[in-house]
């Protein structure tokens, strides 16, 4: 591994079978002016802009867990989405799983989720994606991979092939992960997030206010122990400021549980609703 590829400060990945992926980097390098450093990744060239490199995979995004080679301060995943609705999306979110692996990553492990930098481009879809009939959101914290040692986002275009081939959608994703990588990210409050669907409207409403790191749904309440409480806490960087709870998004029960444990943890806790 040549010595230059790991001191990369700021790393943008996709892989080699994301249409999706392959789009936006496609753009990313176009419209930027990035070019071959002559370093290569997974038999791919890599190539740079000032302090930001774009390495390609020749796996799926989800099972990129060899890019420890790397030692970033900041990782961007360029990605498809994928959903049976097939509604024309624009998403974001860090990796991890609550329990069993539906899709990468190894059981009851997060990934390091970078709050500040979240919040950025959340914000950044809805602005640049004002102009395209894109539904704009958080997701939840899933999928792989979940064992990098540093910040991992993932930037992703939805929902099926035509969305992937929207080179309107991928330049949007493209524009936002050179704009949360070249410019000053502002510090705010930061948070982790409990409750909820899959797409987190609740969360996606308030982020103008806070940065949320990880978020557990509704559907993972019932995994949500002591240990993968404190792994959110842990791997959200900066480290959380409170904790935020969709409040009619969680069973009673849940809800006293996890409150439980912040508190056990010295952790304050808002609602959704107080934002």
């Amino acid at each position: 591994m040549s010595k230059s590829l790991q001191k990369i400060k700021k790393l943008v990945v996709f892989s080699k079978k994301d249409i999706a992926g392959t789009n936006i980097v496609k753009i990313l390098i176009d419209k930027f002016n990035f070019s071959e450093t002559g370093e290569a990744f997974d038999g791919f060239p890599v190539y740079g802009k000032n302090d930001i490199s774009i390495a390609c995979g020749k796996n799926d995004a989800i099972y990129l867990d060899y890019l420890n080679i790397f030692k970033p301060e900041i990782c961007v995943f360029a990605s498809r989405h994928r959903s049976e609705s097939k509604k024309p999306t624009l998403t974001c979110h860090s990796p991890g799983n609550f329990s069993t692996p539906g899709a990468g990553g190894n059981e009851r492990e997060l990934s390091y989720a970078p709050a500040l930098y979240l919040q950025k481009a959340i914000n950044l879809l809805k602005i640049y994606g004002n102009n395209i009939p894109y539904d704009v959101s958080f997701e939840v914290t899933h999928h792989g991979p979940t064992n990098l040692s540093f910040p991992v986002i993932f930037i992703e275009v939805g929902s099926c092939e035509e969305q992937w081939n929207d080179l309107s959608a991928c330049e949007v994703a493209a524009d936002v992960i050179y704009e949360i990588l070249t410019r000053d990210i502002k510090e705010v409050p930061t948070a982790i997030g409990f409750g909820g669907p899959h797409y987190a409207p609740n969360f996606t409403k308030i982020s103008d206010k806070i940065a949320a790191g990880h978020i557990a749904p509704k559907y993972a309440a019932d995994f949500l122990d002591r240990e993968m409480i404190e792994q959110m806490i842990e791997k959200t960087v900066p480290r959380p400021d409170f904790a935020v709870i969709d409040w009619k998004g969680l069973k009673g029960s849940r809800r006293r549980n996890i409150i439980e444990i912040l508190d056990d943890f010295g952790l304050e806790w808002k609602k959704t609703g107080d934002f």
